[in-house]
């Protein structure tokens, strides 16, 4: 590897781990109506496409964006795994730490393995795409919204807990950027998918008010995944056209766009939400 690309590295690690203590923080101290659309921004995307663009081409970001809509959906199927296993788990695992970290492996396993098929096959048809993504949305959508419950309470989070956040979503820019030079950048297409925030506020509401209160903390999560839909098709749309700086912002303003509709929806503007 050059250093260039090393530090290529090191920036997206720190630029990624800093601007989602950055979301983090300004959600914590902004209304909830404000919070909801600051914390259903599509950070990881958003981060991911913008420095693989950066280490490889607009246009080859573009190309990706069909091969990434089936892996958004299973992304959004993500939090049905977390929460059903992490209900499962509870009846054989009494100990938090544990049972935390056997779902979020599991389910981390379980996500990797429905994403590989579109990396090693490619499948980078449009409408196969869109239909894939509306198709697993609504069955999430489904088994997320089969219990009722109330919301827990809005929890703030520590320094402590916000850095292992950031160096989380960090590491996942990273290695993105990591995939797309050394292996294939379908690979990082696809990890730029993963739910490396929501994944982490999965965990902190799991630790704190248990697994039962995942059902209803989620259940809006496939709704708010729309805002990553548009992002990603805006981004293959405009790359080619603009370039990776023009077209990161004219996505971000469609993403913001459609998360300010999105928040006017009932329940869709609670703290937690995919990105």
């Amino acid at each position: 590897m050059s250093s260039i690309f090393i530090i290529q590295l090191i920036i997206s690690f720190f630029v990624g781990g800093g601007f989602i203590a950055f979301l983090t923080f300004l959600a914590e101290r902004s209304s909830s109506r404000v919070s909801g659309i600051i914390i259903s921004f599509p950070s990881t995307v958003f981060l991911g496409f913008f420095f693989l663009a950066w280490t490889q081409t607009p246009e080859e970001v573009a190309t990706l964006i069909p091969a990434t809509l089936i892996p958004l959906g299973i992304t959004v199927l993500f939090p049905v795994f977390y929460v059903y296993i992490a209900n499962l788990g509870a009846k054989f695992i009494s100990k938090r730490f544990p049972l935390i970290l056997f779902t979020l492996c599991l389910s981390v396993i379980i996500w990797l393995l429905l994403s590989f098929p579109s990396v090693f096959y490619r499948i980078s048809n449009l409408y196969y795409g869109i239909t894939g993504y509306l198709i697993l949305t609504g069955i999430s959508y489904f088994f997320l919204n089969r219990r009722k419950g109330e919301n827990p309470p809005s929890h703030s989070y520590s320094i402590w807990q916000i850095s292992g956040r950031a160096v989380f979503v960090g590491f996942l820019v990273a290695l993105v950027v990591f995939l797309g030079e050394v292996a294939n950048p379908f690979w990082g297409g696809v990890l730029a998918m993963f739910p490396a925030a929501l994944s982490s506020s999965m965990m902190v509401i799991h630790w704190y008010y248990g697994p039962k209160s995942l059902f209803p903390m989620l259940r809006k999560v496939p709704l708010g995944s729309l805002s990553i839909f548009i992002y990603a098709i805006t981004v293959m749309i405009v790359f080619p056209h603009t370039g990776y700086i023009w077209g990161t912002l004219i996505a971000f303003v469609t993403s913001l766009f459609t998360s300010f509709l999105l928040s006017g929806f009932p329940g869709i503007n609670k703290k937690h939400h995919i990105r």
